[in-house]
């Protein structure tokens, strides 16, 4: 039983190396809400969303505990405004 030859086309460039950058962190004119989770960290004016609470919010600060805990400031469309930790930059 004869087997098919596998041909390469001539003018095939070879594939680009895929970019490892970081994509910036999504924003609210981004698109959805990012869900919160305590271990990642956020910055100002973003959206999440807490499974939780089922609310979603917008962070209006971000800074550290005179203990060293990473936290935020959300404001939040059913709940209010609540603090909340985030976690470690390095």
């Amino acid at each position: 039983m004869a087997r098919a030859k596998t041909v390469k086309k001539a003018d095939t460039k070879p594939a680009e190396p895929v970019s490892k950058k970081k994509e910036p962190k999504e924003k609210s004119a981004q698109g959805a809400p990012r869900d919160y989770a305590q271990g990642e960290t956020y910055e100002e004016g973003e959206m999440i969303y807490h499974k939780v609470w089922d609310d979603v919010g917008e962070i209006l600060e971000v800074g550290t505990t005179e203990d060293g805990i990473r936290k935020m400031k959300v404001h939040f469309e059913k709940v209010g405004v609540k603090n909340l930790r985030m976690g470690q930059v390095g």
